[in-house]
Order: C-alpha cells, then structure tokens, then sequence
C-alpha cells in the first residue's frame, strides 16, 4: 500500500506541470474563441431559414432589408467609438447579414455559400482576435475602452511610457471636436475610471498644437511619505545657482531662484517669494529647509521678522541669520528701514552700472543678496504696514527678494496689490478650492493642481509656480524635504557659518540704522561667549514695575514674558514701548549709582530744561543751515529717523511747526529726509550721504 500511495503522489506530482499548462493556455485561448463561435454558429440559423422560407422570396428579401438596417445601425451605434472599432463592428455585421441571405437562399451546404463562410468568417475571426492580442499591450485598449467611457471618444495615444511610478501619454484630440480644456473637464471622470484620485492626473495643452495634450497619471502616491533632507546641494557656492529643496511627484528635484537671469535666450526676473496654506500644511517646516539651504550660500544674507511665532519656528537656525526680529516693535522697525534700504541699494547698483543684482556684486564689490522673510504676513504688524507694498514694488532691481508667509492670501490677509508683486508661489494644502485659487495660476488649476485635496493631511505637499520652472511643470505635486532633527540642523548651520557673508555691505547697514546695529553688536557678543551683562538697580527696578494700565489690560499680558525678557536682554525695551527701539551701550551714571531707601537732598541748583523764550527768530538761510548741521550730527550718531523734537528752538531759532513744514519740503524735494510712511507719525528717515557709496568705486 506504502508504495501504491508514493507512486500516485509522484503521478501527481508529475502531472501537476501539466494541469497547469493546460490551466495557463486554455486562460489565453478562451477570450480567442467567441469570434470563431459566432463564425461558425452562423451555420444553424442560416439552415433554419434555408428549409424554412428559403423559396419564399418575399421573406428572402424581408432577411436581406433587415441585414441592412442591423449594418447601419452597427455603424451608427459605434460612432462614439474609434474608427477602427467603429469600421470592425460595421463590417463584421454587414458580412453576417449578407451570409445569412445567401444562406437562406442557396443553402448553407452550397460551395459557394461554405466558401464565403469558411474565407470571410475566418479572415473576421483573426481580426477579433488580433484585436484582442493587441489592446493590453498599446494606446488601443486606452482609445477603445477608457476615452469612450469618460465621453472622449476618438481620442487617441500617440505616444505612451511609464516613467517611475507614472504613466504618460501623448493624446491627439479629434480635430474640431474636442478641446483640451474638454479633457480637463473630465479629470474627475477619469479619476473614478482609473479608481485613483483626481490630484494624480495632471492635463496638459500642447504649446504648438491645440489639439493634442499630454496626460499624466500617477496611480500610487509617491508623496505619501516624506523624504529627509539630504543636505546643502550646492555649499559655498552662488545664490545664482538653484535651491533644491524637495522632490516632485515623478522624483525630479524641486528648485527654485532667487535672483534674476539676464541670459537673452532664456531670461528669468528676480522674483518675489509667497507661501500659502492652511495651518499644519507645513509652510513653517519647509520654509526652515529654504532658509538653511540659503545659509549655505557664499553671497546672500537672510533677514527674518516673525511676529507670532517667533524662536518656536527659527530657534534652531537663528543664529545663521543676519537680523532675526521675534517681537512686534522689532518686526516695526525692520519694515521701517526696508524702504530705505531698497533705496540705497538700487543708487548703489545703478552707480556700479548695475540693472539688478548679480554674482559679480559680491565678487567685485561686497554687496551680498538680500533675503527678506516675513512669517504669518497677514498679521497686522507686516499686513497693515505701508512699507511692505512700496518694498514689493521696488526691490527686485535692488537685489532685495521678499518673502512672505500667510495662511490664506485673500484681500483680507494682505493686499491685492502687494499680492501680484509675488511672481513665485509656493501653494500648500488648502482648506478648499476658493483658498487654493488666490495664488494658483489658472493653467496649473485646469492642468489638475488641486491643493485641497491634501488639506493639512500631508504636511510639506505643495504645487511650485515660479520663473524659471517650465508652465507645465506647476501642476505637478511635489513634497518638501523633511526637516533633520534640532541638534542636527543647528550644526549645519554653525558649520557653513564661515562660508557665508558676515553681514550686509556698508551702505546698507547704514541705512539699517542703530536696531540693525545693535542686533549685530549683542550676536557677536553671543558668538564669542560673552554674558549679557546684569543690568544696574534702577533699570531692574524700572523694569519690574507694573505696565501701563492698556498694556496690563491686555488679554495676552500674560503670554509675553518670554518675548519682553528676549527684548529687554537684547535691547533694553518691552514689546508696546513707545521709545526708540535700541540702547546705547552704557549704564546711566544714575542707575549706577541709585539707592532706593536713601533720602532726597535739597536741591542746590536749579537747571533750566524747557526752550528759552526768543524775542526774535534767526533768518530763514540761517535757520535751515542749522536744521542741516543737526541732520549731519544725527548721522554720525547713526540716527535713521528724526522728528521735530530733535531740532531745539535754542539752536534752529524757530517753532516745531516751522520745523515740521521745512522738513515736510526737505522729503518732497527728496533731499536730506524721505517720508517715514510706517513709522511714528510726524517722523522722517534720514537719507545717508553720498559718502556711504565712496568705499564702492568701479
């Protein structure tokens, strides 16, 4: 029995090769059959109606007419379908229809009659079967199936590939018929035939020829995980060259610009930065990657001013950066001088024969690329700020890129004209198609970009519109890099620390002004181990009393210690105060010397601080002469901005009135003072002299 049993297993196991070749060809063969079924099936019918009404001409004919119309209606049923199905199905049942009539008449067994069965229905049946070999292996089954079912019928592919995980193809429209605006209509169509999302379909027109499109269809998500940051792609070398900062959907690297091209063939303005998106959508994170890529640039500096979330987003890279200001006042009086700034700097270029920033800037002159970046825009200290349109508008030509960060970019967020100064968009998750629409460009929109799909469900997703990155190219998904762990991004931005600029050139940090200065001042000190020094008793005595009745009525008083010590230790002033943001670098003899329980002396003299009386003025020329004197002396004190108040009657010989006015005709006429639109009202910026640019001859 023992080996009766182990002879059938070794049958079985013998014959198992077999059963499944058998299995495997009669799987490929079955779909080959119907058409030689039909072909052959034909015989029964076609001998029922020889031995039942073939001598009956009257029926004949009625068999005949019936062929007929089954043929036109083939033909007309078929026309959604492509030509060559359209022609296949037309002429399979005309051939029947003509077979069954001559069957009917002479018979199915005739010669003639079994010829024509055996030559047309065979030569019938190897078409449908060629067919059917052919349409899993090119565009055909795609034509013949999928168009039709999403009612684009008779479009065809002309060219298909799978590239990675993504599958393209080259369609040509029937001429007259269809649009490609048609086939972008039906991206949801197709996205419920294919069973994928919309947001992996991408359509886009053809540039020369409006009747064909390209179609892009990415069946698993590739941006579902993120990938890490790979490190600075192109250390201590220009700003000119790209910034990769993630990967798009078909694994090209993710770029972008920051200064302009004045190649001919190809030219690529500067452009201004926007990141949008909904809240966890990671416009934070992947700016963090932007900025530490930048850092590692050897002719670019990067200004910050975050008002809301200040060290929680830039802790781990603010010390890369040039000017890092976390509190309103200071995000204030970075935007004050930005104006001037641009305006230094574009006389400064225009001087060396400079149309806009380029490398040689910095090789031959020192005067790195500024990048000034403003997270959570739409707060009232950046969106409300007059500075932030004028900035926009001017800064390009003067080597200064503006970046900006907002949730949603509405007119409510920041101003429809400050928002078309944006040239560069990057667009993450939004809560819906309208938030989505305020930046997205209607090409990439139509193309299948959609934004709101991810929502904040996949934080560092984004869609990239910006000059240099071809039109068709911005409906395509990408994902920022994921962001390394804190220790790890601190050190790399220590490392390259001696690769980029130390600070701006002269002539800008002079328009900067003493916040600029004092902010550089307190970072060299903190680099080179220094302790902020204890400050005396009467300043730590001012500075534990109680904030004036609005500011202590605030509902937020409470959630700023962090943010008043940060400013007091750096600048000896809390978030809200009304004086100059910035200290001078010694203790007042007073707070040196002060004690609190000691009584108060009898005074033995008594000084005189209000304005003498004068019982004539000086003359208009002198009286202008010695408001510029004072000018001088304010910029060698390094002032940025002058009020009335500095011009003393004592010294001017007139009235703040006369004072303001003259000043107001100073801006006008565009010398010594230009308007101060962001700042205190009655307040003007000091124009540098021309001596700021002598250390920048050609």
């Amino acid at each position: 029995m023992a080996r009766k049993s182990r002879g059938s297993r070794a049958t079985a196991v013998a014959t198992a090769p077999l059963d499944q070749a058998a299995k495997h060809l009669t799987s490929r063969a079955a779909p080959l059959l119907p058409p030689w079924m039909v072909a052959a099936g034909l015989t029964i019918p076609a001998a029922l109606a020889h031995d039942t009404i073939g001598t009956n001409p009257a029926a004949t004919a009625l068999i005949g007419a019936a062929g007929a119309g089954i043929t036109v209606a083939a033909w007309s049923e078929a026309s959604k379908r492509s030509p060559r199905l359209r022609a296949m199905a037309t002429v399979s049942t005309g051939a029947a229809s003509a077979y069954l009539t001559a069957a009917t008449v002479a018979g199915p067994t005739s010669p003639n009659v079994a010829l024509l069965q055996a030559l047309g229905g065979g030569t019938l049946a190897l078409w449908w079967n060629l067919r059917h070999a052919l349409r899993n292996s090119g565009a055909e089954s795609v034509s013949d199936g999928l168009f039709e079912m999403v009612g684009l019928a008779r479009t065809q592919v002309v060219k298909g590939e799978v590239v990675g995980g993504e599958v393209r193809a080259d369609l040509q429209l029937p001429a007259g018929e269809l649009t490609p605006k048609d086939v972008q209509d039906r991206i949801p169509v197709l996205a419920g035939a294919l069973r994928t999302s919309p947001a992996a379909i991408r359509v886009t027109p053809d540039r020369d020829d409006h009747s064909k499109v390209s179609l892009s269809v990415t069946p698993v998500d590739q941006l579902r995980k993120a990938i890490p940051y790979p490190g600075p792609q192109l250390p201590g070398q220009s700003i000119a060259r790209p910034i990769r900062f993630g990967v798009y959907q078909d694994g090209r690297p993710m770029q972008v610009w920051l200064p302009g091209s004045d190649d001919r063939d190809e030219p690529r303005p500067l452009s201004h930065m926007a990141e949008t998106g909904m809240t966890g959508a990671g416009k934070s994170e992947s700016m963090v990657i932007v900025l530490t890529e930048v850092m590692t640039r050897s002719d670019v500096v990067v200004w910050v001013g975050d008002p809301s979330k200040g060290r929680q987003t830039l802790g781990d890279i603010r010390h890369g950066l040039d000017w890092c200001e976390t509190t309103t006042t200071g995000v204030g009086a970075m935007l004050d001088v930005l104006v001037p700034v641009v305006k230094t700097r574009a006389d400064l270029l225009g001087r060396l024969g400079y149309k806009q920033w380029v490398p040689e800037c910095w090789t031959k002159h020192k005067i790195p690329l500024l990048l000034a970046h403003f997270e959570e825009s739409s707060d009232s200290a950046v969106a409300d700020h007059p500075n932030l349109v004028t900035a926009a508008k001017q800064a390009r030509s003067a080597g200064v890129v503006l970046s900006v960060s907002l949730q949603r970019a509405s007119y409510a967020g920041i101003s429809t004209e400050v928002r078309s100064q944006f040239g560069t968009a990057f667009i993450f998750g939004a809560k819906n198609d309208e938030d989505a629409s305020f930046m997205m460009d209607d090409r990439a929109k139509d193309a299948g970009a959609s934004p709101e799909v991810w929502a904040n469900t996949q934080p560092g997703c984004l869609y990239l519109q910006a000059p240099g990155v071809p039109v068709e190219r911005w409906a395509v998904p990408g994902r920022v890099f994921r962001l390394p762990e804190p220790e790890d991004l601190r050190r790399l931005v220590t490392m390259y620390a001696p690769v980029r600029p130390q600070g701006v050139d002269k002539a800008t940090a002079a328009v900067a002004g003493p916040r600029y200065a004092a902010y550089k001042a307190s970072a060299a000190k903190r680099t080179a181990g220094e302790e902020p020094r204890e400050p005396g008793p009467l300043r730590a005595a001012l500075a534990e009393q109680p904030q004036a009745q609005a500011q202590a009525n605030r509902p937020e008083a409470d959630d700023v210690d962090g943010e008043a010590h940060d400013a007091v230790e750096e600048f000896g002033v809390r978030p809200g105060e009304d004086e100059r943001p910035y200290v001078v670098d010694h203790e007042s003899d007073l707070d040196a010397a002060a004690n609190p329980d000691a009584e108060l002396e009898e005074p033995s003299r008594v000084m005189q601080v209000s304005e003498p009386e004068f019982a004539s003025s000086r003359s208009t020329e002198d009286a202008l002469a010695e408001m510029a004197t004072i000018l001088d002396e304010l910029r060698a004190r390094g002032e940025a901005v002058c009020a009335p108040k500095d011009f003393p009657q004592a010294r001017v010989g007139r009235h703040r009135s006369w004072v303001s006015r003259r000043l107001a005709e100073l801006a006008d006429s565009g010398r010594e003072v230009a308007e101060n639109p962001g700042g205190q009202l009655g307040s003007w910026l000091i124009i540098p002299r021309d001596d700021a640019f002598e250390n920048y001859a050609a």
